[in-house]
């Protein structure tokens, strides 16, 4: 199983020899390709031939590339995908409003459960008023608790003087590791077979991943907890910062009770979506908790 995410920073040349991807910079590392989950290309001076392209992809190999603002603007995903690819989409669009609605609401729910423990691990006293919203949100969040915890969660994480969508550091940091979680659940979805346009509660027709944002929901809270733990508050998004926000996807999350990294979640997550699609029953949607960010250790 893939688990290795790889970030290229600096001019570097990359080929294949022997199932190993060969970063030539001032010195050669080589590293398996069964390995590698997540390639980010941030250097516009990396050259690499459309045969490891096709390589990457046949090793389901995510491969993200940074623009000049060092965020991700373009997700490579293997264009192998699932095997009966017609049966799981007849699956997805015959999917009912209830079905949707029902799913959405439990991702809303886990999405606010994960800001109340990304409050109370950051030392927030008023983490319980967060929790206490997750019993409110009813079906296809009909009430908008995911707006009204949003607004709560961010002003006792940050402060009531900051704002979602300034132009200042954190701002930065967030808007990053989001785009970075992001793809790893594009990721997931589309080795699933699962369409990505056709979200349960995201619908714009300029959105191609649609369904990514439903389900990146849950995991917001763990670049919130990350964003929350840098004292001071940054002023630009530095490189090191860049590189950390790309091992977020390495750390543990709870999925069922058990520890997996957020990489491995997305796929469980999108596993689970698939069966409950198959089963029309919601209650088979398996959504990852927060908790310490700490890094997964493989066994």
């Amino acid at each position: 199983m893939a688990w290795r995410t790889v970030a290229i920073t600096n001019p570097a040349r990359l080929r294949v020899e022997q199932g190993q991807l060969v970063i030539g910079q001032d010195e050669e590392t080589a590293l398996p390709l069964e390995d590698i989950a997540v390639l980010l290309i941030e250097s516009p001076q990396v050259l690499l031939t459309a045969g490891t392209l096709a390589r990457l992809g046949e090793h389901d190999c995510l491969l993200l590339v940074c623009g000049e603002k060092h965020t991700p603007v373009l997700a490579g995903l293997p264009y192998a995908g699932h095997s009966r690819l017609s049966g799981i989409h007849r699956l997805q669009l015959g999917t009912s409003l209830p079905f949707r609605k029902r799913c959405w609401q439990r991702i809303v729910r886990q999405k606010v459960l994960n800001q109340a423990e990304c409050l109370r691990l950051a030392g927030c006293v008023r983490w319980k008023d967060v929790e206490a919203l997750a019993d409110r949100v009813a079906s296809g969040d009909s009430g908008n608790i995911e707006s009204v915890a949003a607004r709560m969660h961010f002003s006792l994480l940050f402060g009531e003087g900051w704002w979602r969508g300034g132009p200042d550091g954190l701002n930065g940091v967030l808007d990053y590791g989001y785009a970075v979680l992001r793809a790893a659940v594009v990721r997931a979805l589309a080795a699933h077979g699962l369409l990505l346009t056709v979200g349960l509660h995201h619908s714009s027709e300029l959105n191609p991943f649609n369904l990514a944002d439903d389900f990146l929901e849950p995991l917001r809270p763990a670049v919130d907890l990350f964003a929350a733990g840098l004292k001071p508050p940054p002023d630009v998004l530095t490189r090191e910062l860049r590189i950390r926000l790309v091992e977020l996807l390495g750390c543990e999350v709870l999925v069922d009770g058990k520890r997996h990294s957020i990489l491995n979640a997305c796929t469980l997550v999108a596993a689970s979506f698939q069966a409950a699609c198959r089963h029309k029953d919601p209650s088979l949607l398996r959504l990852p908790e927060i908790f310490a960010l700490t890094e997964h250790r493989y066994g």
